[in-house]
């Protein structure tokens, strides 16, 4: 496991004339995308040669900044290193694993418990309120300098979502990082209003509608979403899983809470919740998914109805 130190000189001895592909996980959110764009626009001013992977169907996550300088949709050299953010599982790739395989050398930089990439270097720290954070003292520990305008609203962007505005996973340092990016002049109001408060007629009806649909357990709280249904079917699964589900969360006296979206192509993508409890990882681990410990996750093909059953089975035998 790398330190932060021992990062900053691994990415700094990778040869200039060595392609750096960069890519974050599948339903991709601000931090994700944050950290790629970030390390790579920091990467470059390094004079090495560097991609943000993304397909093309993400891009519209970058809408409020419209920044899509060299973000490409496929790996088109043979020899490369390749760089995965903010996932702590290979599956999370989606269809970019395939690439991460055929690198010549991996590397991993994650903020989620329990990494299982195998990538050739991991540096991982859940400490951390997110990936941009990392990113930020990683750039600092390089040189200051390479924190731009723009890198700046990244991680900005990146921080602020994924501490859901700075009210889970924070530190005395998460405050210090967002002044220093602040005062850089970055429009944070906008930022916020772009990204995290940002809300369609669709996801508010959306949240409207599934709030008289929850369905109790004797241990817990779960609504079940089928993306093939309107209004659910007009918005992604980053939409449902960091919008919905998260205004959903709010209801009062909702301890564990869990949104199941049955998918298009008949999987089952769930987001897992707790307010008081510190188990949404160990839940979501139940389903070889992961996270944090307020908030996680997983996909999965097995039927819903055993899947309630073994997360109520796990909340009894835990209580």
């Amino acid at each position: 496991m790398l330190n932060l130190k021992s990062l900053a000189d691994l990415l700094l001895s990778i040869n200039n004339t060595t392609p750096i592909y960069l890519c974050g996980h599948t339903n991709p959110d601000q931090d994700s995308v944050g950290s790629c764009l970030s390390l790579s626009r920091a990467l470059r001013l390094l004079d090495k040669k560097s991609f943000v992977l993304l397909k093309e169907n993400d891009k519209n996550i970058l809408s409020w900044q419209n920044d899509y300088q060299n973000i490409v949709s496929q790996v088109t050299h043979s020899e490369f290193v390749f760089i995965a953010l903010d996932l702590n599982e290979l599956n999370r790739l989606g269809a970019f694993e395939k690439d991460f395989l055929k690198a010549k050398l991996t590397i991993n930089i994650d903020h989620h418990s329990g990494n299982k990439t195998n990538a050739n270097f991991v540096y991982s720290d859940e400490k951390s309120s997110s990936t941009c954070e990392i990113i930020y003292n990683l750039l600092m520990k390089i040189d200051k300098n390479l924190i731009t305008f723009k890198t700046s609203e990244n991680l900005y962007a990146g921080i602020m979502t994924d501490t859901n505005c700075f009210t889970r996973r924070i530190t005395k340092k998460t405050f210090y990082i967002t002044q220093h990016l602040i005062n850089s002049k970055i429009d944070y109001q906008y930022i916020n209003k772009s990204t995290l408060w940002k809300r369609t007629k669709e996801e508010l009806y959306s949240a409207g509608k599934l709030a008289n649909e929850i369905k109790q357990t004797k241990h817990f709280n779960y609504v079940i979403v089928n993306h093939n249904d309107y209004p659910y079917s007009t918005l992604s699964l980053n939409d449902l899983t960091k919008k919905v589900a998260e205004d959903l969360r709010k209801i009062e006296n909702l301890d564990v809470f869990v949104m199941f979206i049955i998918r298009k192509d008949g999987l089952i993508t769930a987001k897992v919740m707790t307010n008081v409890s510190n188990n949404a990882d160990v839940i979501a681990n139940l389903m070889g998914g992961g996270g944090h410990k307020k908030e996680s996750g997983f996909t999965t093909s097995e039927n819903l109805e055993s899947i309630v059953n073994k997360i109520d089975d796990f909340l009894s035998n835990k209580n």
